[in-house]
Formats: C-alpha cells, structure tokens, sequence
C-alpha cells in the first residue's frame, strides 16, 4: 500500500490511478507528482503508451522536460530534432523548445519530468541533449557496492536539476540519513529494499515511486537477496529563494 504524510509520498503500481491528457493519444497518464502536492515543484508522469501511442498535438514550449524510456521504443521529434529513446535512453529539452512523442509497434513506458527552468543570471540557457544508461560505466562511490552514473552533467551549472541512476549491491545501503533542502522524485528501476523517510520504514520495489519533500530525513539499503536500482531526481544549483 502507498502513503501519504507531510514530508514524502509513496505511490505503488496498485495504488496509481491512471488520467489522461487532452494532446495525447492512445497513452494512460500516471501524475505520481505535480504542484498541486504542496511543496513540490515539479511534475513527474509515467506514460503508458499503447503501440502507436503518442501526442496528437506538441507539448507546448515553456517547461524544461527530460524523459526516460522505461520499456519499449519511442521518438521524439523537438524543434525539427529527432531522439529515438529504447529502453535506458533520455533525452533533455529546453524550455524553448515543444516535443511530440510517437511510440514504435509496441507498448512503451516513459518517465517525464517537468518543472519551470529557474535562470540563473550571467548563465545562458542549457541546451537539448540526450544518451543512453549505457553510454559510459556506473562511477563506483565512497560507499562499497554502491555506484552512480549521472544522465546529466552535473557540472553544468545552467541546469537547476540532476538525472542520477543508484546501484546497489544486495543488503549495500547509503552511508547516512540524509537530510538536506533539495526534493526528490525516485522511481525503482530495479529491486527492491527498504526506505526509511522521517522516522518511518517502508518496504519498495521495482515500480514504486517516491517524493520527498525538502529537508526529509532519508536513507535506503538495498534487500539481501539482491541488487536494487532507482532513478533520482534533485534540484540543485539554485539558492532555494
């Protein structure tokens, strides 16, 4: 079962609740987090697309976006720019720049993220860019067993927020509870293990989501029997004003 309190949301498969928007078709629409859950300021969508499935009309310019194909194939054609997204590929968009999206001859799922670009002044506008899970090794960490690949640089300063894959080793867990102003959006891409979120732990696996609100105290360690994996979202670089 999900859960819901002031500082963290959980949503499981069974707890999701399928919407849809007006300029996509043949697609369920999964909100696991919009504003509208004080104090989030992101959007994060599990799109379910049948084959064929996509926009009918573009995503509007305005919001920064990444997406992260979970299964299946998918283009993406922004601004006359054409990224084809299998499984473990991404891509980051501008917020100058409208996308469609069109699925290949099966079902797919693709995570998208969304949130207004917060400028930072004297720093031009990150550019569209795009890879794959794959394009270069997991970093291994201070943490034995533990090993990080970064989707985004996380030393450009013009992006306000970090695309992070976490790798953990059965039973290998994070060094300390964290507790720090960023929020995060996480999604299991593998595994499973328990999280502990102020004060509370909770069993998740493959499929579950997870938002945190700023300054909620956090941790995870990866089950014993066997690994686990999660995309992570964070805001970084900006001051929090």
């Amino acid at each position: 079962m999900g859960a819901v309190s002031a500082a963290y949301t959980i949503i499981r498969p069974e707890n999701r609740y399928a919407s849809r928007l007006p300029n996509l078709r043949g697609a369920l629409v999964y909100k696991l987090v919009t504003p509208r859950l004080a104090p989030a300021r992101l959007g994060q969508y599990l799109l379910a697309l049948e084959p064929g499935g996509g926009t009918s009309a573009p995503v509007a310019a305005g919001f920064e976006d990444f997406l992260y194909a979970l299964s299946g194939d998918t283009a993406v054609r922004a601004d006359g720019i054409e990224f084809g997204m299998r499984a473990g590929g991404w891509c980051y968009l501008p917020p100058d720049m409208s996308f469609e999206l069109d699925a290949g001859d099966g079902p797919a799922e693709v995570l998208w993220i969304k949130r207004r670009l917060e400028p930072w002044p004297g720093l031009g506008a990150p550019e569209a860019r795009s890879g794959h899970r794959d394009d270069v090794p997991f970093d291994d960490t201070d943490v034995p067993g533990l090993r990080r690949r970064e989707l985004l640089d996380p030393g450009d300063t013009r992006l306000d927020f970090n695309m992070s894959l976490l790798a953990f080793d059965a039973g290998v867990g994070l060094a300390q509870v964290e507790i720090h102003d960023e929020e995060h959006g996480l999604y299991m891409t593998a595994g499973g293990g328990r999280y502990h979120l102020d004060g509370s732990d909770h069993d998740v696996r493959e499929g579950d989501f997870i938002y945190m609100a700023p300054y909620c105290p956090q941790s995870f360690t990866a089950g014993a029997g066997g690994a686990a994996e999660y995309l992570l979202y964070k805001d970084v670089y900006r001051d929090g004003f």
